[in-house]
C-alpha cells in the first residue's frame, strides 16, 4: 500500500497504529489527539520540498514548510523508523488505529474506542 500527501511517499504499510493524548502531540498539533502510523525510515521519501525539523525534548517533528501541517515524529536523528500523521495523509481511510497511548494524559472530554487495546504512556512503558 502507498501512503502519498502531495509529496511525501511511503512504499511500506503504515505499522504501529495509533492513537497519542501525550500532551506533546496535543500542543503540537492543536488536537485532542494524534494518529500516527510508524514506517521504516528508508521507506520514506520526501520529493517536493524540504520538511521544516524542530528539536524538541530529544525528539524531532517535522512539518511541512509551505502550510505547518505537522508531517513526522522522530525519536531520534537516525531512528530505523519515523511516524507519520496519519490524518495529513490524502486518504488515511485504511490506516485505523489499532491501539491507544499516553491515558494518563488525556483530556477528560474525549471519548476512546472501547474495543482497542489502551495504555497509561506506551505498551513498553504501561
Amino acid at each position: 500500500m502507498r501512503l502519498r500527501r502531495d509529496t511525501i511517499h511511503v512504499e511500506e504499510c503504515a505499522f504501529a497504529l495509533g492513537d497519542c493524548h501525550c500532551i506533546d502531540c496535543r500542543r503540537s498539533s492543536g488536537a485532542p489527539y494524534v494518529t500516527w502510523g510508524s514506517v521504516p525510515r528508508e521507506d520514506l521519501s520526501v520529493t517536493k520540498g524540504e520538511p521544516r525539523k524542530i528539536a524538541h525534548a530529544n525528539r524531532i517533528r517535522s512539518f511541512a514548510a509551505c502550510c505547518g501541517t505537522h508531517l513526522f515524529f522522530e525519536e531520534a536523528k537516525n531512528s530505523e523508523t519515523i511516524d507519520v500523521t496519519i490524518a495529513s495523509l490524502d486518504d488515511p481511510r485504511a490506516f485505523a488505529p489499532q491501539k491507544v497511548i499516553w491515558l494518563e494524559d488525556k483530556l477528560p472530554w474525549v471519548t476512546l474506542n472501547e474495543s482497542l487495546p489502551s495504555f497509561p504512556k506506551t505498551p513498553n512503558a504501561a
